[in-house]
């Protein structure tokens, strides 16, 4: 009973946040949306923040399960990463909650949408990181940082499918990997010619 409440406490703000936006949303909306009365809310949530934080928390063990079963073992780092990270970004723009909280992080700049989103992000750079650290070991890549190197490939990978489309046509999804072992892995430039300074 008391499980099944929070749940439906939970529901009802995910619902509200989708319509409203989080500024938009009231604790008089959500317990309206999840029949209980605003009281009940706040014995499980004391504020408006905690209640936005438990639903992140939920949304990142989602977005994390896609990543974890997008990796495949006999698929090479390349190809996982690209799963991962197509399989992330499409999960992240069908989810109508933080479609409104993007917006609102952007044209608002909502404080704590801002660091709950940002929780997001650093969880699938921890997972990214650790699929670079096991690709080291492996021998796929080489020694590297692997913070720096996950970054690199989430921010590249996020250009290439949101960014470059607004400037030019839309690159299909199958030349992503391609690109990224372009740019990244092999380096564009000729072997021996390229000097940096």
């Amino acid at each position: 009973m008391i499980v099944d409440r929070r749940t439906r406490i939970i529901e009802a703000a995910t619902q509200s946040f989708s319509l409203y936006g989080y500024k938009g949303s009231t604790m008089d909306q959500i317990a309206r949306l999840a029949h209980v009365g605003k009281g009940t809310i706040y014995r499980f949530f004391p504020t408006k923040e905690e209640l936005l934080e438990a639903i992140m928390n939920r949304f990142i063990q989602d977005i994390l399960e896609v990543a974890q079963s997008s990796v495949q073992t006999e698929r090479t780092f390349t190809e996982n990463l690209h799963r991962t990270l197509h399989n992330v970004l499409e999960f992240r723009s069908k989810h109508e909650m933080m479609v409104i909280l993007s917006h609102e992080m952007r044209e608002m700049g909502t404080e704590i949408v801002m660091s709950e989103m940002s929780k997001v992000e650093d969880a699938l750079q921890h997972f990214v990181k650790e699929q670079v650290e096991l690709a080291i070991d492996s021998g796929e890549l080489q020694s590297c940082d692997a913070e720096l190197t996950a970054f690199l490939f989430i921010k590249t990978y996020a250009a290439l499918v949101v960014e470059w489309p607004k400037r030019a046509k839309a690159i299909h999804q199958d030349q992503i990997p391609h690109l990224l072992e372009f740019y990244l892995l092999n380096g564009a430039a000729q072997k021996g010619i390229a000097r940096i300074g």
